[in-house]
């Protein structure tokens, strides 16, 4: 991978590097040229000021070349070629000696009066030459036209040196670049091949590997969102293992006392009815206890696959919230609780009332669990703004403020040693948000705890 990233910057790096090498390659070129091109025009038009001194009629004009000499002494530019040509190609004169028999083709564009030049190889020398082709003008018509030709060879030594020059400082960025490209390879690659390592071994089950957090940006973000997932995966383990030790207990305890009884019945004969009887309630009793703890375990699974439907009634609260507490006001006796209740006796709710019954019985099965003897759980519910509220408070131990956020988990004990599967206030909370409500708790430890559920006074149908 390594490879892969230097490669892909070198070669970012290495295409721009051409592409401005031959920007200027050119650029100074057409410097040069435009440069020369330029002298021997701005020399040429003193042309028109020498020709004013003439007066030539339409004979004298068509024969140009008998004033050539004074022209080409006039116009000539020291190191370099003039020749003189007529409009038809032919050279009139040249600064150097003789004519050429062939005929030159002029660019048209120096026939309609403009300056155009060419490079060009020098047929006799093969010498490569700058040809600067420019109009001579009488009264604003072309007349002839004037070539000047000069060697480029020290031009082109210059081209030539401002382009080594050039490469040179392009090899140099290359050199800087190529270092850069390896430490920042370096920095993205060996943090990706650690963090790989250490995830691998987090894929293990090893849920203690931590992986550095001191890289910079995106790397080191992702650096700390893996350590953050294997935190919550040791948290969800160690809970899951805690669930299945209670879960354990929860389903002995009461096979226990089936086993023992069952036992006691079937080989004693010296019991009594009364005996008999005590056995058969206790055996139905911790029956009664392993059903509901499989139906816990049995809506668990069902919320998990999404498989539960809303049956929605509607449900008048006030006999319904009643109903639920004379269910456990045995229960609450046990350690002298009472239930006070008050709230609008009109108000009802469209709801899934098996479900919602559910959920408060786990919230009142908490509170009886967690209260002081001799205290009271005061319910309340009234609307606002078209949400029904049930506040259910209790005057127990609370909870802690490290154990409130996460009440709600599934498997969650605060205390594993007081029983129970842990799933009951995270069904209750998944019942009611599939009733579009929610679930908070307040609570203070040593004083007791308020859980709060809010939910719309009508939905539409699940």
């Amino acid at each position: 991978m390594k490879r892969r990233v230097i490669f892909s910057f070198m070669t970012v790096i290495l295409l721009m590097l051409i592409l401005v090498e031959s920007v200027l390659y050119f650029g100074v070129r057409e410097y040069y040229y435009q440069g020369m091109s330029s002298t021997f025009q701005n020399h040429a038009d003193t042309s028109s000021v020498f020709l004013q001194k003439y007066e030539f009629n339409e004979y004298q004009l068509l024969n140009i070349d008998q004033h050539s000499n004074e022209i080409m002494n006039s116009l000539e530019y020291e190191g370099a070629q003039l020749e003189l040509i007529n409009r038809e190609g032919t050279v009139m004169m040249s600064n150097y000696g003789f004519k050429q028999e062939k005929r030159q083709h002029l660019p048209p564009s120096v026939l309609e009066g403009e300056t155009n030049y060419e490079a060009e190889t020098n047929s006799a020398t093969g010498e490569k030459v700058l040809a600067t082709y420019t109009p001579l003008l009488y009264q604003g018509q072309v007349i002839a036209a004037l070539k000047y030709t000069s060697s480029l060879t020290e031009v082109s030594k210059a081209i030539h040196h401002v382009m080594y020059l050039a490469i040179s400082v392009g090899l140099f960025i290359s050199l800087i670049v190529f270092i850069i490209s390896l430490k920042l390879a370096n920095s993205i690659v060996t943090p990706i091949h650690e963090i790989t390592r250490d995830a691998y071994k987090m894929g293990k089950t090893n849920f203690k590997t931590r992986i550095k957090e001191d890289y910079i940006l995106e790397i080191g973000q992702l650096s700390e969102t893996l350590n953050y997932m294997a935190d919550e995966i040791e948290k969800t383990d160690q809970m899951k293992n805690d669930f299945i030790s209670s879960i354990s207990h929860e389903l002995r305890t009461p096979l226990t006392g089936i086993k023992g009884w069952i036992e006691t019945i079937r080989t004693s004969e010296v019991l009594t009815e009364e005996e008999i009887e005590l056995g058969m309630n206790i055996i139905s009793n911790e029956t009664n206890r392993l059903i509901s703890l499989v139906e816990q375990l049995l809506d668990f699974s069902r919320f998990q696959s999404k498989r539960i439907v809303l049956e929605k009634t509607s449900i008048p609260l006030a006999p319904f919230i009643e109903e639920v507490t004379q269910q456990l006001r045995v229960k609450a006796e046990e350690k002298h609780l009472t239930f006070s209740i008050e709230g609008d006796d009109e108000l009802s709710i469209m709801a899934d009332e098996s479900r919602l019954k559910q959920v408060l019985i786990n919230v009142y099965d908490n509170a009886i669990k967690y209260s002081k003897e001799q205290s009271s759980i005061h319910t309340s519910y009234h609307e606002v703004e078209k949400e029904i509220i049930i506040a259910i408070k209790d005057y127990g131990i609370g909870i802690s403020k490290l154990d409130l956020p996460l009440v709600m988990q599934t498997f969650y004990q605060s205390n594993i040693n007081q029983g129970g599967s842990g799933l009951g206030l995270a069904i209750s909370n998944e019942i009611i948000d599939l009733h579009d409500g929610s679930i908070t708790i307040s609570s203070e430890l040593g004083k007791g705890t308020c859980v709060t559920i809010t939910l719309p006074k009508q939905t539409c149908n699940t």
